[in-house]
């Protein structure tokens, strides 16, 4: 007579089996997994904000008044540089991002550079529009050490974008310029190549018929 029971599991496959059950049940959803991530980010943005805007803006005012050194005159020309420098290069840096033909993560960093270029103007126009009771502070620190530091800044930031833009502007015309007249000169090139050509073809021919001349009848005439 046979033994018709079916074999009982190992110890190995039972622990296997345990294991890979553990595994299923472990095992965290990516949507699950995202939100949680994503909830963490925006919970340090939101502190990181509010530290900064209790801190940052009498930093920066403070280390502009140094900059000044109490005189009131210095905060013209350091604003003018403020504010045409971190508006200039930062349009110029980000533009490249639109060149397809770099890797893609190039383009992402170029555009992250050109933000981080920003910041100095950031900071100020945060000390200037800000509605913390810190940024008040800061404008006070202005008003006594760089009277005029806010109002050169923020117009020469508007002069720096407007000089980019018209560096980016006629840059495009003059590549776009140089690319027709090179396109004209190999259409001129080309054109004299074929002229060429053919005043060779033409005088090999005329050549290679004096070389050889059409042979004269050789047949007797007829009585």
């Amino acid at each position: 007579m046979t033994d018709s029971l079916a074999p009982t599991p190992t110890d190995g496959s039972k622990d296997s089996s345990k294991r890979a059950g553990n595994e299923v049940r472990t095992k965290m959803p990516v949507w699950l997994f995202r939100t949680i991530l994503g909830v963490i980010i925006a919970v340090l943005l939101v502190v990181g904000y509010m530290v900064a805007s209790v801190t940052v803006p009498l930093i920066w005012a403070k280390s502009i008044g140094n900059q000044i050194g109490n005189q009131l005159g210095n905060s013209i020309p350091l604003g003018m540089f403020y504010g045409f420098a971190f508006s200039f290069v930062p349009v110029l840096v980000a533009w490249q991002a639109h060149h397809r033909k770099l890797n893609k993560w190039v383009r992402v960093s170029l555009a992250i550079l050109g933000v981080i270029l920003t910041v100095p103007n950031l900071l100020t126009l945060g000390v200037l529009y800000g509605t913390t009771q810190t940024a008040a502070d800061a404008r006070s620190i202005w008003a006594n050490s760089a009277n005029w530091f806010g109002t050169w800044s923020q117009m020469f930031m508007v002069v720096g974008v407007i000089c980019a833009v018209a560096v980016i502007v006629l840059g495009r015309m003059w590549m776009k310029r140089g690319r027709k007249i090179r396109e004209i000169k190999a259409a001129e090139k080309l054109l004299r190549d074929n002229e060429t050509a053919k005043e060779r073809a033409a005088k090999a021919a005329i050549k290679a018929q004096r070389n050889n001349p059409p042979a004269e009848p050789t047949g007797t005439p007829q009585a």
